[in-house]
């Protein structure tokens, strides 16, 4: 899995974590990281990382979901 830093493009603005998931591997890790960090107490950095885990996920699952290939 790959993980990059987007630095905030102002002072004091958060930096943002971007996940590319790249196999199916990285996809079962992410969803196992998602589900430690709900039931954990989160904080800031924690909350970045789920959101970042969740976005990639959910990009993964659209390149992936062979539904979207289907023609009437």
């Amino acid at each position: 899995m790959r993980t990059t830093i987007e630095h905030g493009a102002h002072p004091g603005e958060n930096d943002r974590i971007r996940i590319r998931i790249e196999t199916i591997e990285d996809y079962e890790l992410a969803t196992q990281k998602i589900a430690a960090l709900d039931k954990a107490t989160r904080g800031e950095a924690e909350q970045r990382e789920r959101d970042a885990l969740i976005e990639a996920v959910q990009r993964w699952d659209r390149k992936h979901d062979d539904a979207t290939d289907w023609k009437d």
